[in-house]
């Protein structure tokens, strides 16, 4: 089993034109991890961060903070971080991360975003369910972990009405299993029947995000496990 590293990460939100806006950054396509795709600023937590905070929580929040900074030169009130998810690579992956999931609001929405042409291409400030359309259109492409933040917070108006949704609820954490089938990546979660064993061809409850890569078209499915609270929030209905 592979070493698991530690990282985190922001979905950064602004109010912009009467909409709101996250920012997400492309990635060089020539990176080993998530090579090519748009993700939320973030990276891993340095042993020094680990060492100067009270605990891992804390030390997220310094890394994801300075790693806003470095890849999108945006400067970021740690206090006003919102913890909401904790998301671990799958198993299978030979690279794997836990990662912590912050969700945080802008408020010059004037700041100008500067990435560094080097492992990060281009930035783009867009709507959460725009950015969802886009990938369903075979663009934007991401991965599941960013399309599930997506998905949570898509039918908020307003960066104020993201922060009351995500202080309501306690932080899910989050371990898929992954599985091809007919050519479509099948990511299931806690409570879906083919979970323990990652198969998903298993006659039962639903909790999984069905993803086509070569499209962007996806599909996720939740009925019949209703002890366990959806990652996406129920956003899909």
């Amino acid at each position: 089993m592979s070493n698991i590293r530690l990282a985190s990460t922001i979905l950064l939100a602004r109010d912009y034109n009467g909409e709101l806006e996250v920012l997400l950054l492309k990635r060089n396509k020539a990176l080993a991890f998530a090579g090519g795709l748009w993700v939320f600023p973030g990276g891993k937590i340095e042993p020094e961060e680990l060492a100067a905070s009270e605990d891992e929580l804390a030390a997220a929040k310094l890394a994801a903070v300075r790693e806003t900074k470095e890849e999108a030169d945006l400067d970021i009130d740690i206090d006003g971080l919102i913890f909401f998810r904790h998301w671990t690579t799958p198993v299978i992956e030979p690279r794997r991360y836990a990662t912590y999931f912050f969700f945080g609001g802008v408020n010059d929405v004037s700041t100008k975003v500067t990435v560094d042409d080097s492992e990060i291409k281009k930035h783009l400030w867009v709507n959460p369910q725009k950015a969802i359309d886009k990938l369903k259109e075979g663009g934007l492409a991401m991965m599941p972990p960013t399309l599930m933040s997506l998905q949570l917070i898509s039918k908020c108006k307003s960066v104020k009405e993201v922060e009351q949704l995500l202080s309501q609820a306690e932080p899910i954490f989050i371990l898929p299993t992954l599985q091809m089938n007919d050519g479509k990546m099948v990511c299931m979660y806690k409570g879906d029947a083919g979970y323990p064993t990652a198969s998903p061809n298993t006659i039962g409850a639903r909790h999984r995000l069905v993803l086509d890569f070569k499209t962007g078209d996806f599909t996720f499915e939740y009925n019949g496990c209703d002890e366990v609270l959806p990652v996406n929030g129920g956003m899909h209905i």
